[in-house]
């Protein structure tokens, strides 16, 4: 039986995975380091920020050099089992390991990488609460060897949970909005129609 992304050996690309728990630590440190009330709030709601940031751009990796590192991430440590299965039944995640090499297959093929550039992430519920679900827009830039580069615009909403205790880690408890991230076909033009002879009189 073919494994299953939460299941994959430990391929790690060491900067992204430290830049990313880094992030995550930091956050946290500072949520414990603020005295003020105000303080701690704004820092409550800059860490959910962040982490819904981070979890967006890996979302949406395909860049053949860090895909396999954003999809441990996702699995293992930033996703609930509830989220992971419904994307992949969504058709937004890989379901096995084959379908990252699926990912990297095309990408290498097709001379293809992507970057995603976050433009906003707004939290539509104040922090003192544990769950809080934050609109992440942006764009996915397709790079295609020889080819101009294709914006893909995207809105998604991202339910962050973070209880409200010293050293807490957030988690994504849901994910709306997402659309399939393919490569379509540019529509043709329609063929020019001959021009219909007129009879002169």
């Amino acid at each position: 039986m073919p494994e299953s992304p939460a299941d994959l050996p430990e391929k790690p690309q060491w900067p992204l995975r430290l830049a990313a728990l880094a992030l995550i630590v930091l956050s946290v440190i500072g949520l414990v380091s603020c005295t003020s009330p105000e303080a701690k709030l704004k820092k409550r709601q800059e860490t959910m920020e962040k982490f819904a940031t981070q979890v967006a751009k890996q979302l949406y990796d395909k860049n053949p050099e860090t895909v396999r590192e954003s999809m441990t991430l996702l699995f293992r440590e930033e996703l609930s089992d509830s989220v992971k299965e419904k994307l992949q039944r969504e058709k937004m995640l890989p379901n096995t390991e084959l379908g990252i090499v699926k990912i990297l297959t095309e990408a290498e093929e097709n001379h293809t990488t992507n970057k995603v550039e976050v433009t906003t992430a707004k939290s539509m519920a104040t922090a003192d609460k544990e769950v809080v679900p934050i609109q992440v827009s942006g764009q996915v830039v397709t790079k295609t060897e020889g080819k101009p580069d294709v914006s893909t615009p995207f809105n998604i909403h991202i339910v962050v949970k973070l209880p409200i205790v010293a050293g807490a880690w957030p988690q994504v408890i849901d994910v709306t909005g997402m659309s399939p991230n393919e490569n379509k076909k540019p529509p043709q033009k329609d063929q020019p129609g001959k021009k219909k002879k007129t009879r002169r009189r």
